[in-house]
């Protein structure tokens, strides 16, 4: 498939415009059920990425792009400031949490690519039994997003899972550009 077929997801900068990010998360989100865009991601980024060579990993879809290898990094990123976000309203009252600039997380030196695709999976797997074992009465707790102001818990995977779909769109969109650089189909 032809990456200028797949259309791109376009979510406004969180930092500049933090309502219009999350509606627009919400909005690529939809009707999805959050729970199972949440679940099933890390296995669609290793479907998506399975056979890349290292060269395809590191080639972005055009200049200053992230390339496959700096999306899944930063899927990951997502998760461990989630994963710690969920915690803190979990255990504290209104806890307040910053935001973070992804643009610098993503430049961090990151794990060979087989094992960044395990550590995501082993953290949505943590990440997801959490979510399972929150008693329904605790989804309606509050923490306050340093750059989005206050959320309440229920909130959160709804707009994990929406970024999921539009880092999924974004990785696909890569990952044709990257094959068909090498001279493969982008589904080789």
């Amino acid at each position: 498939m032809n990456e200028q077929f797949i259309t791109p997801i376009e979510i406004p900068d969180a930092t500049t415009e933090p309502a219009a990010y999350v509606q627009a998360l919400l909005d690529t989100l939809g009707e999805h059920d959050p729970f199972e865009i949440y679940q099933t991601t890390a296995a669609k980024v290793r479907a998506l990425c399975q056979d890349l060579t290292e060269a395809q990993w590191m080639t972005p879809m055009a200049p200053g792009e992230w390339c496959a290898q700096q999306i899944v990094g930063h899927i990951f990123d997502v998760d461990v400031v989630y994963g710690f976000r969920w915690r803190l309203i979990l255990t504290e009252d209104r806890p307040s949490y910053p935001g973070y600039n992804e643009k610098l997380w993503s430049e961090l030196p990151r794990p060979e690519t087989a094992e960044l695709l395990d550590a995501l999976t082993g953290l949505r797997a943590a990440n997801t039994a959490l979510l399972r074992g929150v008693p329904g009465e605790e989804w309606q707790r509050w923490g306050v997003h340093g750059e989005q102001g206050p959320e309440q818990f229920d909130l959160l995977l709804p707009k994990v899972a929406g970024h999921d779909l539009a880092h999924l769109n974004q990785l696909e969109r890569t990952v044709a550009v990257a094959r068909a650089a090498d001279g493969l189909s982008a589904w080789a």
